[in-house]
């Protein structure tokens, strides 16, 4: 992890907001809504005036030091750091060097346990950071742990405070959707530069204490990292908000950052990167009005969503790792799924089909056009602190436009009003269609064999299945055509003639799809390929055929053979099962 050691300004970049001009966008309570009755564990935040790191295990000047791992680090921050000693949670950007293995770090209260969830999720040699929100535990302290050895740091920007009723400061109030104020591209902002941020073009008001944005840097120069602080300071902090490993990145981080009356913020680039920056919420000053709505209510932290569990699959809309286009809801349990607006969350994709990024938002309400969490590669695994307003017993959804498994676990809730349902439940589209290579399996005749295009008679000879020129493809409403030899002497489809209507067979595709084919029929045709195209189109599509040479009628002989029977170049059997179902395999 590279950090500044001084500054040198040498670029000054103006960010005007989205749009000119734009109206202010709602808060998270409406107008005239009833308070809530304040639940137990109700806290306020308050931002320190500017980040202080509190761990570094790369160096002998911070406590602890060592190199984190198999195990956990603690460390005492209630009474500590300008943190009151009534603490009950804290906010922190945590970073990790991952040295080797894949490793995953989480931070929690300090407590014996070790909880089913992640904050940061690492390739070897990977460097990244993450906003975390955590309880702080027995003896004011906090827990971070890592799987395996890894270097980290911690630094605090901030605490939450109980509150026994209304008050003014420190309550969080939700935009009714992200909204972006910076956005440089084709731009760079350049090394050891400086973009300012108008947040107040997002509807933040006067007053407000501290902004809730998402920091993007994309198309990334070098290995490096951006530090959000507020406007008023005249040198960014020894600190970071957010890290990338490599050249070419797309990264994203969750900011809490203060702000003062002109509603701006700095972000300093270490090193050059395209910036994007939307605004989710905000926390409220001491000159708004009391109220309870917006109180943070801290929770161990527990799981809501991951995609990847078998008993998450639902049959209609499988799940696992998630198409294009696909959209997965989670309910919101305990008090929070009737007293939140707004829940705190961290949000991973893994497992990703391509490069790409999510959007989370409260469920059933059309989604912004902004993203939460970014990657550039398939195959990544990448979390990112979120806050999101919820529906009203529908909880939040998650967007994946170019498909990926989807972890969601939940650290907390901020009391309010939910928002309330503007569409019916999301219908996801099928999968885009997938070309060879396949797998098709025959259970009791066929282990498994490639399916391939190409030339028919070097596919087939080389031992594999030739996918039928002009036929299509699984995943689009359409018939398949499957050709495989079938001689005296062996071949891949030699026992096909016993199938029976009921009989099922699986195509299996690259990308971890499996399609269920049920067996309806079985015909006789001449080696004229019209004639055993149309044999493949007497199901309606979706289908799939079976064909092969077989014997057929033979009038010169006195005694007619088994017509099913191998082999004659002549004749072709087509074995044809219609589409039943279709799953993910991973």
């Amino acid at each position: 992890m590279t950090m500044a050691a001084g500054f040198d300004r040498r670029t000054f970049v103006i960010g005007a907001g989205a749009a000119a001009g734009a109206a202010a966008i709602s808060a998270t309570f409406p107008a005239g809504a009833v308070q809530a009755a304040l639940p137990a564990g109700a806290s306020v935040y308050s931002p320190l005036p500017r980040a202080v790191r509190v761990a570094d295990t790369r160096t002998s000047d911070s406590l602890p030091y060592q190199r984190l791992g198999p195990d956990r680090i603690r460390i005492v921050l209630a009474g500590q750091y300008d943190i009151p000693d009534d603490a009950v949670a804290v906010v922190a950007t945590v970073a990790a060097v991952n040295r080797s293995e894949p490793n995953y770090v989480s931070v929690f209260p300090s407590t014996n346990d070790v909880p089913f969830v992640s904050n940061l999720n690492l390739s070897p040699g990977e460097v990244n950071a993450n906003l975390v929100t955590t309880k702080v535990g027995d003896g004011g302290a906090i827990d971070v742990y890592s799987l395996v050895p890894c270097d980290v740091v911690v630094d605090v920007s901030g605490y939450y405070t109980p509150v026994s009723g209304p008050v003014a400061a420190g309550r969080y109030q939700g935009l009714n959707q992200a909204q972006r104020v910076l956005d440089t591209r084709p731009d760079y902002v350049g090394d050891a530069a400086v973009a300012v941020v108008d947040v107040g073009a997002a509807g933040v008001p006067q007053g407000a204490s501290s902004v809730v944005l998402n920091l993007t840097a994309t198309e990334t120069t070098a290995p490096g990292f951006c530090t959000v602080f507020p406007y008023s300071d005249p040198e960014p902090p020894f600190t970071s908000s957010l890290n990338w490993s490599a050249a070419g990145a797309t990264r994203a981080s969750a900011v809490i950052a203060p702000i003062g009356p002109e509603r701006w913020v700095k972000v300093y680039t270490y090193t050059a990167a395209k910036l994007i920056v939307d605004v989710t919420g905000y926390f409220t000053g001491p000159g708004h009005p009391e109220s309870t709505e917006g109180t943070f209510v801290a929770l161990d932290p527990v799981r809501i969503m991951d995609t990847r569990r078998a008993d998450q699959i639902d049959p209609l809309t499988p799940g696992g790792v998630l198409w294009p286009g696909w959209v997965r809801e989670a309910t919101i349990p305990g008090r929070a799924g009737s007293d939140a607006a707004s829940v705190l969350i961290n949000l991973t994709a893994t497992q990703t089909r391509a490069a790409g990024f999510l959007t989370v938002g409260p469920a059933r309400v059309p989604l912004p056009g902004t993203s939460n969490v970014n990657w550039t590669t398939a195959g990544a695994t990448v979390p990112n602190h979120a806050i999101t307003r919820v529906t009203a017993g529908h909880g939040l959804q998650v967007y994946t436009p170019f498909g990926s498994a989807i972890v969601a676990d939940m650290a907390g809730y901020y009391v309010g009003a939910p928002a309330g349902a503007q569409t019916g439940a999301p219908v996801n589209p099928p999968p885009p269609p997938a070309g060879v290579p396949w797998v098709l399996r025959i259970p009791g005749l066929l282990d498994g064999i490639g399916v391939l295009d190409g030339d028919s008679d070097r596919v087939t000879d080389s031992g594999y299945a030739w996918h039928w020129q002009g036929t299509g493809f699984v995943g689009e409403t359409a018939n398949i055509g499957i050709f495989a030899h079938r001689s005296d002497h062996g071949g891949p489809f030699r026992h096909i003639q016993y199938l029976e209507p009921g009989h099922q067979w699986y195509i299996d595709t690259g990308d971890g799809r499996r399609y269920i084919y049920e067996m309806t029929r079985r015909d006789l045709t001449d080696s004229r390929v019209d004639n055993i195209l149309n044999a493949t189109r007497f199901e309606a599509a979706p289908s799939c055929s079976l064909i092969a040479c077989t014997v057929g009628y033979d009038r010169t002989k006195s005694n007619y053979p088994d017509i099913w029977a191998p082999t004659s170049t002549r004749y072709r059997i087509v074995v044809t099962g219609r589409l039943v179902a279709w799953h993910t395999l991973w």
